[in-house]
């Protein structure tokens, strides 16, 4: 059983410290008309380091990656390269001189069409907002005219002034003879 305790750490070592072998295989060469000669170009691409998405805790070095590319033979060796965008696609097709200006006469309509749409939408919205201001002024004006007649009345009860007929009251009073029933 001693053994076994010497033996166990060495072959758990021994069996994390190996690696897998990578298989490498070339992509296959696609096949090429016999009339055309053709090279292979390898480009290399330079990988930083990264953790494995499967398994985290296996970490990969910086290192290089080749893509080898088949191209004619009497390409020159110097072969630059340059943006997607510096040439057109092969679907585009440019608009005729009286097309393109069709389309852009008819995106100008579109584009005015929803700028009026917009200003009509703001003129309305501007003078729901001034009628709701008026009335929060009016509201406003009422609300300080209540809290002068409420401590004019404090004022009244405090000084212990008999009461007086005020306009509220006598117009109440008004109100309910005018009633018919």
């Amino acid at each position: 059983m001693r053994t076994l305790w010497y033996i166990l750490p060495a072959v758990l070592l021994a069996g994390c410290a190996t690696k897998q072998p990578v298989a490498i295989q070339p992509p296959p060469v696609a096949p090429v008309a016999a009339v055309v000669p053709t090279k292979a170009v390898e480009t290399r691409y330079d990988v930083r380091g990264y953790r494995e998405a499967a398994n985290p805790s296996i970490r990969h070095e910086a290192h290089a990656v080749y893509r080898r590319t088949i191209v004619p033979a009497n390409a020159t060796e110097d072969m630059g390269t340059v943006p997607r965008t510096g040439y057109a696609p092969a679907s585009h097709a440019p608009l005729s001189g009286d097309a393109e200006l069709a389309a852009e006469l008819a995106t100008q309509k579109a584009i005015t069409g929803e700028l009026r749409a917009m200003q009509s939408s703001m003129a309305e919205t501007e003078r729901r907002m001034q009628a709701q201001y008026a009335q929060l002024v009016r509201q406003s004006a009422e609300a300080a005219k209540l809290r002068e007649q409420l401590e004019a009345e404090r004022g009244r009860l405090r000084s212990g002034v008999p009461p007086v007929a005020s306009e509220s009251v006598v117009a109440n009073a008004t109100a309910a003879t005018d009633a018919k029933w």
